[in-house]
């Protein structure tokens, strides 16, 4: 009051003189109604103030998030053990003795390597008897006389067919008739000659030339007589089902075996053998072939080589043991590799053949290596009792990042395999999408302070984040729903 009354004397004298000369009940009621009015003035301010701040409480604030640019990547994390991408077992096809090994652990071998021996002396006299028997059946002699047995054959087979014609004109009239005259004429000639031989009273011993020659004139008669009637008597009758049969039948078989020497002369001389061809003599030469060859086999089991490029890792025998069809080599190929991977049973529709996977060893921290999921087992494995997707991953032989990898098998790593990859894209929350109907969505957009819809494309999405394809671009302010309250107590909405 002091600062005031010395800026403006005056009119502090001036205002003291005024209040000074009202009477004192008047000034108190004055006083009483100023304060009073005061008073109202400031509780209706507070009160409106506390109101408006109520009603900026009550009304529940948008979340928001900025579109922005990035990567999303879909991807199923598990662990893998170091395998070789190719690893065989390998033992003897028969038993034996041990007495050579030409390889030692840790030697590199390429296919078709010897890799160890068995005693092969039973099997190398098996075979030595198989082929000798095998050589007299394919001897010069031994064409010869298959050679001789086609013309044999082919003989008969003329035969045969004489047989079956003649069968074929006994129902011949013209023929029965010749073969009857040349019976009358030989009945008439053998009674000429008996009549003849008879007038000339031979008797038992024949005296001089004139009986010889009556007796050979009756001896010829009567053997042209005995044919004669054979044959009138053959034709002039009709053959049986069962001569016809058995003439076609024989003439069949002569054929038959006419083909069987040929074919065996064919087997014997590099021709041409069908292959349906049977026979007696082609049955044996085969049976020899077979012989010899399963003899080589024999002894062919009692060597033992390499089907694989690759590196002894681990030999079971020594020379001079029993050996047989139990592996006495492992050979594995290093030169690629590859892990057995396990995977989360939630994460299977993301481990699919061909997918990208990164693999980070525990042995080498710092280096990630890429390759390819080339096996999903068709159903879950149960490991330390958890169900997991059991797979393989081929790591790829060139590494982009020029990293090599020298690591014994067995050592463990995480794998990481890549589903899906969008690089450089729009990404929002995915508490801003909203679904209008299957893979239909919209978004919120922030314009002016308020939330407009708009329609967008949607791509890849993981759990935090989507991609957006068209709609938004980088910066844009979607809304993600709701800022929770004390009266906002069932927590985010959507607008």
């Amino acid at each position: 009051m002091t600062s005031i009354v010395s800026e403006n004397p005056t009119r502090k004298i001036s205002s003291r003189s005024k209040v000074a000369g009202m009477p004192k009940p008047v000034f108190w009621t004055v006083l009483v109604i100023v304060v009073a009015a005061i008073g109202a003035g400031a509780y209706y301010f507070i009160n409106k103030q506390q109101a408006a701040t109520s009603a900026a409480a009550q009304q529940p604030a948008l979340q928001t998030a900025t579109a922005r640019q990035g990567n999303l990547i879909l991807r199923a994390s598990g662990t893998g053990t170091l395998i070789a991408a190719n690893e065989v077992n390998l033992g003897f096809k028969t038993n034996g003795t041990l007495t050579t090994l030409n390889v030692k652990l840790g030697d590199q071998v390429k296919a078709g390597d010897l890799l160890g021996t068995l005693d092969s002396s039973t099997q190398q006299l098996a075979l030595t008897q198989a082929q000798q028997a095998l050589n007299q059946l394919t001897s010069p002699s031994a064409i010869a006389t298959a050679q001789l047995a086609v013309t044999t054959a082919e003989t008969t087979v003329i035969n045969a067919q004489a047989a079956v014609n003649n069968l074929q004109y006994w129902q011949n009239t013209s023929l029965i008739q010749d073969y009857y005259a040349a019976y009358v004429i030989a009945k008439a000639n053998l009674d000429a000659a008996q009549s003849k031989y008879d007038a000339a009273n031979v008797g038992t011993y024949i005296n001089n030339p004139g009986e010889a020659s009556d007796y050979q004139a009756l001896y010829n008669a009567q053997q042209a007589f005995n044919t004669a009637k054979y044959y009138y008597s053959l034709y002039s009758q009709a053959p049986t089902p069962r001569q016809v049969d058995a003439a076609n039948a024989t003439l069949a078989l002569a054929k038959a075996q006419v083909v069987e020497a040929q074919n065996l002369v064919a087997a014997l001389t590099g021709g041409t053998v069908p292959v349906n061809a049977t026979g007696t003599g082609l049955n044996a030469l085969n049976a020899a072939k077979l012989a010899v060859q399963s003899a080589q086999q024999n002894l062919d089991a009692t060597k033992l080589y390499s089907p694989i490029s690759g590196t002894v890792m681990a030999i079971a025998n020594a020379v001079g043991d029993t050996v047989g069809s139990a592996t006495v080599f492992t050979i594995a190929d290093l030169s690629q590799s590859e892990l057995n991977i396990y995977m989360d049973a939630l994460d299977y529709s993301n481990i699919k053949v061909g997918y990208t996977a990164n693999v980070t060893f525990d042995a080498l921290p710092n280096q990630v290596f890429t390759g390819k999921v080339t096996l999903i087992a068709p159903q879950l494995v149960t490991i330390q009792g958890n169900s997991v997707v059991q797979g393989q991953v081929l790591l790829d032989q060139k590494q982009a990042s020029g990293a090599t990898l020298s690591l014994p098998l067995g050592v463990t790593a995480s794998v990481d395999v890549i589903a899906a990859q969008a690089n450089n894209v729009i990404l929002v929350p995915v508490q801003a999408l909203h679904e209008l109907s299957p893979n239909n969505y919209a978004v919120f957009i922030m314009l002016n302070g308020k939330p407009t819809l708009r329609i967008v494309t949607v791509g890849l999405q993981d759990s935090s984040f989507a991609e957006i394809k068209t709609g938004l671009k980088a910066g844009d302010v979607v809304s993600t729903g709701i800022q929770a309250t004390s009266n906002n107590a069932q927590g985010t909405t959507t607008p």
